[in-house]
């Protein structure tokens, strides 16, 4: 017999995905970021799924779901009521007993949307500090024309995640990532004096660019656009580059053709869809900085993720390993 769903007269308090306690039977509401149905030998349907709110992300199953939990879909906020474990081989996971979607007005969308930890006002100060430190004048006006906020892409390169999972997925994580990169290598190009720098850190404030059209900004909705799927991140990001510097009248093509090569290059790899290697000096510094800042932007996030006092996180796919979570006070 199939467990009844939670009705909207139920009251409900928000527990955060990192507020929950192992073995204790939770009532609470999530984002739904993905929903599987599935069956099991008996040809009897259950449930995959993906929970997210502000705190973090945790995956889910349900046996025996009502008609009612079945026309859930990804994109919904779902009240849910369920046990959350840790099991030894595939980490957290709820067991969904109860399932139904909430309409507008009886949640908080506060609780559900993950923002950068830094303030914005803070990082559009530091975005501003980089753009004023480029003194060659055509990536200057590159730059003014590609980040202002006012036009696109700059509009939601603002505003956008840095990636759907893995590191800086939440709102305004593009740019604070671009920014980190950006400050990393322009420390690592001033050591060098065969680097061009003001290229440089172009090419690290741009490298990400085509996530502006790969991802969705609505993470009510997170993930890959039609066009990030179709041509991804690197393609849309050249494109828009090319499009922007032909906006701009006698853009050298030589520094149009070093800066696109930082662009398609950035993942360093052509296993990992970086259609040419770093071939340059300013995109080897690109790369490795972009690649490190995201590693250890995925540590911050799977620390914020690990409960108070565990010293292990779960097993991360990104750095495939779990992470050594010090304790609070030996940093202090």
């Amino acid at each position: 017999m199939t467990t009844s769903d939670p009705s909207p007269a139920d009251t409900c308090t928000k527990v955060l995905v990192t507020e929950l306690a192992e073995g204790k039977e939770t009532v609470t509401y999530f984002l739904c970021t993905e929903k599987e149905t599935a069956t099991d030998r008996n040809g009897k349907a259950y449930l995959r799924l993906k929970f997210r709110d502000a705190s973090g992300e945790l995956k889910a199953i349900h046996f025996d779901p009502s008609e009612e939990a079945l026309a859930v879909a990804a994109g919904d906020v779902v009240k849910a009521g369920g046990t959350y474990s840790v099991h030894a081989q595939y980490g957290p996971q709820f067991q969904v007993r109860r399932l139904r979607r909430l309409a507008d007005g009886e949640f908080d969308p506060a609780t559900l949307v993950p923002v950068s930890p830094v303030p914005v006002a803070e990082l559009r100060d530091r975005l501003h500090a980089l753009v004023r430190s480029i003194a060659e004048p055509n990536l200057r006006a590159l730059l003014d024309r590609a980040l202002d906020p006012d036009t696109e892409p700059g509009a939601t390169f603002a505003v956008v995640p840095a990636a759907v999972t893995h590191h800086h997925a939440y709102l305004s994580g593009l740019l604070e990532h671009s920014i980190i990169v950006a400050e990393v290598a322009s420390s690592v190009a001033a050591s060098f004096p065969t680097v061009n720098r003001d290229l440089t850190v172009t090419g690290a404030l741009l490298h990400d660019i085509g996530k502006t059209l790969s991802y969705s900004a609505d993470l009510f909705a997170p993930g890959l656009t039609d066009a990030g799927r179709l041509q991804g991140e690197i393609v849309l990001g050249h494109d828009i580059l090319r499009g922007l510097m032909a906006e701009l009248p006698d853009f050298p093509a030589e520094l149009g053709s070093q800066l696109r090569h930082i662009i398609v290059a950035h993942h360093g790899e052509r296993e990992k869809g970086s259609p040419v290697v770093p071939a340059t000096r300013e995109a080897i510094i690109v790369h490795f900085c972009d690649d490190m800042c995201a590693r250890v932007g995925a540590f911050d996030d799977v620390e914020r993720g690990t409960a108070a006092g565990d010293r292990w996180s779960a097993f991360n796919r990104m750095l495939d390993t779990k992470l050594y979570v010090p304790p609070r006070d030996a940093e202090e």
